[in-house]
């Protein structure tokens, strides 16, 4: 609610990556960003531990761990998100219906009206969330926290050998 007890504005968020998720030897940071930023990073011996688990299911694991990456993201901030714009970091079809469908299933559990149509696919270069995750990245911006490999297990209902 606002200062006035109404119900706040909901807004549109755009949503980015540093250094893709297959990347395994790499940590990763998604930052969320609208006039807030919120970024957390992923260490690489947790993506390759959720890579090894998710081995053989319905969808690439990288598709699967950078959905799972942007809901744990979103999470705290989903009840005042409209819209979530995603950077095209995996480009086709089969991509971007695998990672919209992932991401859908998960916002839902929280959100059960959200809109399919309200997660969007493009280009964020020269966006804040592109800037920001570059910084934090490159450790010029303080990130905000961990995706722990439990909450990854959680999420995606697999459990990971560690």
């Amino acid at each position: 609610r606002n200062e006035f007890g109404m119900p706040a504005e909901k807004y549109s968020v755009f949503v980015d990556i540093s250094a893709k998720i297959e990347a395994w030897e790499k940590k990763s940071v998604v930052v969320v960003a609208n006039g807030h930023v919120y970024a957390l990073r992923l260490a690489p011996a947790v993506k390759v531990a959720m890579r090894n688990a998710l081995v053989g299911g319905r969808d690439l694991p990288q598709y699967a761990l950078f959905a799972a990456a942007i809901y744990i993201t979103l999470r705290p901030h989903l009840a005042l998100v409209k819209r979530i714009r995603v950077d095209l970091d995996y480009s086709g079809v089969l991509a971007e219906r695998a990672l919209r469908r992932l991401l859908l299933a998960m916002i839902r559990r929280d959100v059960p009206a959200f809109k399919g149509a309200d997660i969007r696919i493009e280009e964020v270069a020269g966006s804040r969330a592109d800037e920001l995750a570059r910084q934090c990245y490159h450790g010029k911006r303080r990130i905000d926290g961990e995706i722990t490999l439990s909450q990854l297990e959680d999420v995606l209902g697999v459990k990971a050998k560690q």
